[in-house]
């Protein structure tokens, strides 16, 4: 006995394979935030704002203060990210240079990038090793801050432990 399928058949079913491949299938794929310890997603977002400063010809980079833990997507007790933020004077330079290797140097590791130019530069991302970044060149001094990925963990237990 030979079993014959049509083509009305096979196409439809056909798409539907590919629409699952191309969404995937509930609880097979598992975010890379979700496998980062909340060191892991500090010390990226921490490393990805440095190297982005060393970047530029710019001296005397300062961090405003620790990389600070918060809840976030309003999971307290679940989730935790962490903010940073780096600046130094800045130099005498192309700002519009500067904007631009900041946005070369961001794409470069996969995020999405959006350049404002007026009244200031001010380069955006998001994706890629953080949730979110900005290079703004404001009047005076640089600088870049930041927002983790939103890892598994305890905000309050992460600070109590950075707090000895």
């Amino acid at each position: 006995m030979v079993l014959r399928t049509s083509r009305p058949v096979l196409l439809p079913a056909l798409g539907v394979l590919v629409a699952l491949s191309l969404v995937g299938l509930p609880g097979c794929a598992q975010l890379k935030e979700d496998k980062m310890t909340p060191t892991e997603a500090r010390d990226a977002l921490v490393t990805t704002i440095e190297d982005s400063a060393a970047k530029l010809d710019a001296t005397g980079w300062n961090r405003d203060h620790a990389p600070e833990v918060g809840d976030c997507d309003g999971q307290q007790g679940e989730r935790a990210n962490f903010t940073y933020g780096y600046g130094a004077p800045a130099p005498d330079s192309d700002r519009g240079a500067d904007a631009k290797i900041i946005a070369d140097y961001w794409t470069s590791l996969g995020m999405q990038v959006r350049v404002v130019d007026t009244p200031l530069y001010v380069v955006y991302a998001s994706g890629g090793p953080v949730a979110g970044l900005s290079f703004s060149t404001a009047p005076g001094d640089y600088y870049i801050a930041g927002t983790s990925l939103c890892v598994p963990g305890d905000a309050a237990d992460i600070r109590k432990q950075d707090n000895g």
